[in-house]
């Protein structure tokens, strides 16, 4: 009966352990992702009026898109290639920006009811239309 409340107790202490392990990392990547969203932000508003700024913008993104990937989230995949898309806009590498707009729309279909996904596919498709007619660098 001891052996049997012993092997219990251990069992419940490493699954804690793992389960505290894990904890750990989500805290750690949530807290990368804000920052690197802050980050992303504040050269996408720069990105308008500075080449450099866009460029950034693009970096942090692809980093976002990365960390979102081994995560495995979807909606945040997404929303990493649409922040990547507005980067390349704002570079006038329309093309590009064209066939992640595209590729995407599968997606935030899947996840209409997820607000921000599609009001960000939204403001992205403005954004490209709106500078269609700009004869940008």
């Amino acid at each position: 009966k001891q052996w049997y409340q012993r092997r219990v107790v251990i069992t419940a202490g490493n699954w804690m352990s793992k389960i505290s392990h894990l904890q750990n990392i989500h805290l750690a990547t949530s807290e990368l992702l804000n920052w690197l969203s802050t980050l992303g932000g504040g050269w996408s508003a720069l990105g308008d009026s500075s080449q450099f700024a866009a460029e950034q913008c693009f970096t942090v993104s692809v980093q976002q898109l990365s960390l979102a990937h081994k995560l495995q989230y979807p909606e945040l995949m997404s929303t990493c290639w649409l922040y990547a898309a507005l980067s390349l806009i704002q570079l006038n590498r329309r093309k590009e920006a064209k066939q992640i707009i595209l590729s995407q729309y599968p997606t935030v279909m899947r996840f209409k009811n997820h607000r921000y996904l599609t009001s960000l596919y939204s403001a992205t498709v403005f954004k490209y239309n709106a500078t269609a007619h700009l004869n940008l660098k």
